[in-house]
């Protein structure tokens, strides 16, 4: 069941997106000069081969990592003669909310007593993770890192879906530095 769960997710940070304010977590190295990069390649998920992602979800992720560069300046070139990778990767978690409230009564003298009655709400979700690097593609190593975790969400049309995954990699790409 878990496993067709992912299989059937429609991935990314297809998570609620029109109406929430996405902070992702970024780390860079310190030593790398970033004004330095030019051109860049997105390799995608090759080196992860991440199973629970469909082909048009990947295509969906490597047109928005591309236009979000090529709108920073950078041009796309082949793996070889590239500055830098873009790597990525999904991860997806089944969680469970547990809510409770208690909504206890008073006694005859004005103590709280032990009638009352108890709400557990259980609320079963997937969270997603988008990971995206930046690897240097002369020391293979990665320089840059995002990752932005959120409830996965449904979306109706392919279009809500395409800009879901447009405005959270854009928002994760903000964070390259530099460029």
């Amino acid at each position: 069941m878990k496993l067709t769960k992912l299989m059937i997710l429609p991935i990314v940070l297809i998570m609620g997106a029109c109406s929430t304010t996405y902070t992702p977590d970024t780390d860079q190295s310190s030593s790398y000069d970033f004004s330095t990069v030019k051109t860049f390649n997105v390799i995608g998920d090759v080196r992860h081969n991440a199973s629970i992602m469909n082909d048009i979800d990947r295509e969906r992720i490597n047109i928005a990592i591309t236009k979000a560069l090529t709108e920073q300046g950078k041009q796309e070139d082949e793996v070889k003669s590239s500055d830098i990778l873009i790597s990525y990767f999904i991860v997806a978690k089944d969680k469970i909310k547990v809510n409770s409230n208690f909504n206890g009564g008073y006694g005859r003298f004005g103590f709280h007593g032990v009638a009352g009655v108890s709400h557990v709400n259980v609320r079963n979700y997937v969270e997603g993770t988008l990971v995206i690097d930046a690897i240097d593609n002369k020391s293979q190593k990665t320089i840059w890192r995002s990752s932005l975790t959120k409830s996965l969400k449904h979306f109706e049309t392919t279009q809500e879906r395409d800009e879901a995954i447009k405005k959270v990699v854009n928002i994760m790409m903000e964070q390259l530095p530099n460029i």
